[in-house]
């Protein structure tokens, strides 16, 4: 498979390079400077293109003066000119002979709001207008991110159609594209300047790690959709892209102090200066501190209860549960003391801070390099995993990057750092350690034949390299690391001067999986008119396996509610490449693993057969343990007597059966019961879409798609895999009833007090299971239930994303998003069990409306904003609300909410260079949670003070 793709490549590029062969011989020439309207400098790498009778006969790009060239056949020619935070611009008709030359000069317009702004995402690189991309792109741009103060650059998506956001706190969220959403997500392909932004082997996307200020930011990309055939595997939800401000462009200081509700406050610094004509550099910080959103986990006030008890029962019963550490072995009493001090000891108070640097080099007219590097430091803050909150303590992300431009040659390497500080969960105290690091090189280059055909092609090498001392990858630590190798090749031939073919394909390697993955696109574009787009598109993505999926293996603290305080503990374990089996080659169960062993002679660590008679031994022991730590004991002659039960031969015709908790479901213990978790594979998701995207009468914006994702083998959040063990109560409670009813009239009650008095005692101990099901392959300490990753089957799903915004004037601005999905959550039926909810985490229907108003001359601007999100189910690891599916599961859903926001601005005249701006979001104070577990939220008013000189 393998040589075969490389070779497909090779042909395309060898016949593309043919095609390519240009004759100059009877052409002319078109020569020109572009400039800024506004400050007459030249406007540095703006696309120009010649144009005849609707077709492109050439491109190039403007130098350092903002000179252009091209080489053109004898005719007539229109000069249209587009550049990133410009109008698109066209010249006067110019005329030109063969061995002949011509001058056409262009000034672009900037306006309070760019209709048809120029993207670069969408095609990697290629500078085209938003109405001509294969896919939907949203730009949020320059003007908008300078006039909304920000804590994060998520603030700025909120208004983007198709886009999920979880707020997990002032500074901490979860962001998605079309569902697919959940408590620790990187699903979204989220870069910075073209540099992977997450954390390193983590795969999460935590946008406030991101050094650069809200003054660094020239503008963020949003391209819905699966980006696979260019940016490769893990793109099947979209890409994010934020692009930076170059030295070489603008030079300014800015700086910055915004301070508002839950103490915050937020100071910026930014200075970019030209040391020489041809070398700028950029130095930006920044330091945010506020009080968190408060949440108070129940998990971790019961532990920490028990921790902390003087009752030497709560404390048998805290350390009965304890896993081993990190070396599989005891706990010391120094590293039990540390971590109960910790358990549960939330601190409420964020801080973080960051810097940047930059230097970009022309080298010549065509050759650019660019030098950066960045560091936040996270001091303190709660982020939200998949086994409880972790407390952050100098939490340390850190990039370096080089970059090459070379007319339409891109090359770049790059490495991402992480160190988790004194970082540790919650829920168990334990520490979390991270040094891991990422290694990306890449490379580029594209060019166009005669005007009507484009070639964009490249590589890519991305080395991870976990590293968390056993903290995270536990006995997978010594053998984590792998590499991913991509290469691709798109073409985009202009059929016609208004139908456009775009086909690309993309194979990628993963050292973890045994065979190439393809990724194809195909698209038509068709343009009835300037501006306005019609497009039809498919394209196959796919997500390789990512660290976590592969490797993790680390202790989750106490189960949820009553299991933890029984001694149930969650183990989050990804199924590898191998998979988890809870049978042998013979095909018999392995055994369940129990808190209460060792009041039966054995460890919690011991693989036990799940017989009638074990299963009555361990539920009776831990109903005794139970019923001491409630202060109802049970007395010691009827524990004696019930422990006698045990070698009564009717015990044995009882029942077995298995448990879901997050179902609330039980089934007969049978020989197909607990299936194998295979290995974790890549999935796929096929897309197909229709859209459109155009100006209309320069007034009217309209962007609509209606999309069906089939996805396949799509990887789940953390789900609990792993149920409980016990006798089957509709047996096991007779048998009790039966025995203890003669015992209790014995004791003075009449028969039906005895019966009523047996019933209650035999129903409260058939409900707590006797252990979990368990394996040699579950890397378990004790009772551990596991929750880790699965690859489901075919999931079809379908959407429709909208976005309108009309110019009622050159200074107002009205608009509104709206996106639909038929489904929040899926029955996924997996061999051998029940049938498994899987959440989309993220509603069916949202949507947005705005009125912005922007006066560049008065210098004041304010936007009122609304926004909405429908109710939804949740699943993601311990983070479960699915009753408005399932009245008998567990949890409540994410109630749905509508929010206002208000963003008003003023230059200050008196003080030219200065600006006030206050942001309110939720202005209106509408508490909301919008996940489950994680805080509910309010309003969050921000004044800020700027000035720049």
């Amino acid at each position: 498979m393998a040589s075969k793709l490389k070779t497909c490549f090779h042909a395309l590029l060898a016949m593309s390079l043919f095609v390519a062969a240009p004759a100059w011989a009877q052409n002319g020439t078109i020569t020109g400077v572009v400039t800024d309207g506004e400050t007459g400098r030249p406007v540095v790498s703006a696309q120009v293109d010649a144009q005849s009778n609707g077709r492109t006969a050439a491109s190039t790009l403007t130098n350092a003066e903002g000179r252009y060239s091209v080489s053109v056949p004898a005719g007539s020619y229109t000069v249209s000119v587009q550049s990133v935070g410009y109008e698109v611009t066209r010249s006067a008709v110019v005329s030109v002979v063969a061995g002949g030359s011509n001058t056409a000069d262009v000034v672009l317009r900037t306006s309070a709001f760019v209709l048809n702004p120029v993207v670069v995402s969408a095609s990697r690189g290629r500078q085209e207008k938003a109405t001509e991309t294969v896919s939907h792109t949203e730009v949020v741009s320059e003007l908008e991110i300078e006039q909304r103060p920000a804590v994060t650059p998520v603030d700025h998506l909120r208004s983007v159609p198709g886009v999920d956001v979880i707020t997990t706190g002032v500074q901490s969220t979860n962001v998605a594209v079309r569902g697919f959403n959940n408590i620790f997500s990187g699903s979204l392909h989220t870069l910075t300047d073209n540099r992977i932004a997450g954390i390193p082997s983590l795969r999460v996307n935590l946008m406030h790690f991101v050094p650069q200020t809200n003054e660094d930011i020239a503008r963020m990309e949003v391209v819905l959709g699966p980006g696979s055939a260019l940016y490769g595997p893990n793109t099947a939800n979209g890409v994010l892209h934020i692009i930076t401000k170059s030295p070489l462009d603008e030079q300014q200081t800015s700086v910055s102090i915004a301070g508002g509700e839950r103490s915050l406050l937020h100071g910026t610094f930014r200075t970019a200066q030209l040391l020489s004509e041809n070398f700028g550099v950029k130095v930006s910080g920044q330091y945010m501190r506020a009080e968190e959103w408060e949440y108070f986990d129940d998990v971790e006030i019961g532990t920490r209860a028990l921790a902390t008890s003087t009752d030497p029962a709560d404390q048998a019963q805290f350390r009965r549960g304890l896993p081993l550490d990190v070396d599989n072995t005891p706990l010391t009493e120094a590293e039990i003391q540390a971590r109960i001090s910790r358990i549960g000891n939330r601190d409420f108070d964020i801080m973080r801070w960051s810097g940047d640097a930059r230097a970009d080099w022309r080298v010549t007219n065509e050759l650019t390099a660019v030098f950066s590097a960045g560091l936040t430091n996270s001091g303190s803050g709660v982020e939200l995993t998949g086994i409880g909150a972790g407390q952050v303590k100098d939490w340390k992300y850190a990039y370096y990057q080089t970059r090459l431009n070379w007319r339409r040659l891109f090359a770049q390497a790059y490495l991402n750092t992480s160190d988790a500080g004194d970082t540790f969960l919650l829920r168990s105290g334990a520490p979390i350690v991270d040094k891991s690091k990422v290694f990306v090189s890449q490379l580029q280059h594209g060019f166009n034949v005669a005007g009507w055909q484009d070639f964009t092609y490249g590589a890519d090498f991305i080395r991870t390299m976990p590293e968390t001392e056993r903290t995270i990858n536990g006995a997978r630590e010594d053998d984590d690391n792998y590499t991913e190798f991509g290469a691709y090749l798109q073409s985009r031939t202009d059929l016609t001067s208004k139908l456009s073919l775009v086909l690309a394909g993309r194979g990628d390697q993963h050292s973890e999986l045994d065979e190439w993955v393809f990724s194809p696109r195909a698209a038509l574009i068709f343009s009835p008119v300037e501006n306005q787009s019609f497009r039809v598109s498919y394209n196959r993505a796919f997500s390789t396996p990512s660290s976590l999926n592969l490797f993790l293996d680390i202790d989750g603290g106490p189960a949820p509610q009553q299991l933890g305080l029984l001694g149930f503990r969650l183990r989050a374990q990804g199924p590898g490449a191998d998979g988890i089996s809870f049978r042998n080659a013979a095909g018999d169960l392995y055994g369940i693993r129990s808190p209460f062993a060792p009041a039966v002679g054995q460890t919690s660590r011991d693989l036990i057969a799940p017989t009638a008679v074990t299963l009555y031994d361990l539920q009776r022991e831990g109903f005794f343990l139970a019923a001491a730590a409630q202060g109802t004991p049970i007395p010691a002659s009827l524990q004696g007597y019930l422990r006698t039960l045990r070698a009564d031969p009717a015990l044995g015709t009882v029942g077995t059966s298995i448990f879901d908790p997050v179902l609330n479901t039980r089934s007969a213990l049978s020989a197909t019961s607990l299936q194998p978790i295979p290995g974790i594979e890549e999935s796929r998701t096929e897309t197909y879409e229709v859209g459109y995207q155009g100006v209309i009468g320069n007034r009217l914006v309209l962007a609509a798609d209606a999309w069906l994702d089939k996805r396949e083998n799509f990887v789940s959040p953390l789900i609990l895999q792993s149920p409980l063990a016990l006798l089957t109560p509709e047996e096991f409670v007779p048998f009790l009833v039966q025995r203890l009813t003669p015992v209790f009239v014995g004791q003075g009650m009449s028969p039906a007090q005895a019966q009523a008095a047996a019933t209650d005692l035999a129903t409260r101990m058939a409900s707590v299971p006797g252990g979990v099901f368990s394996s040699p392959d579950i890397n378990a300490a004790g009772a551990d239930m596991l929750v880790t990753y699965r690859n489901f089957g075919e999931v079809d799903i379908h959407g429709f994303d909208v976005s309108a915004s009309f110019l009622v004037t050159d200074k107002l601005q009205v608009g509104a998003t709206a996106s639909l999905i038929s489904d929040y959550y899926f029955n996924l039926p997996l061999e051998g069990g029940a049938d498994q909810p899987v959440a989309l985490n993220a509603p069916k229907e949202k949507g947005t409306a705005t009125v912005t108003y922007r006066d560049t001359d008065r210098g004041f601007n304010g936007e009122l904003r609304a926004r909405f999100n429908g109710e939804f189910p949740a699943n993601s690891a311990g983070y479960i609300g699915l009753k408005c599916i399932d009245a008998a599961a567990q949890g409540e859903c994410v109630d749905s909410y509508t929010l206002l926001d208000l963003n008003l601005g003023y230059n200050l005249r008196q003080l030219p260079g200065a600006s006030i701006q206050l942001n309110i979001s939720n202005l209106l104070d509408e508490e909301y949670q919008s996940f489950i577990g994680v805080a509910t939220v309010g309003r969050l008013a921000l004044l800020r003070l700027r000035y720049e000189f």
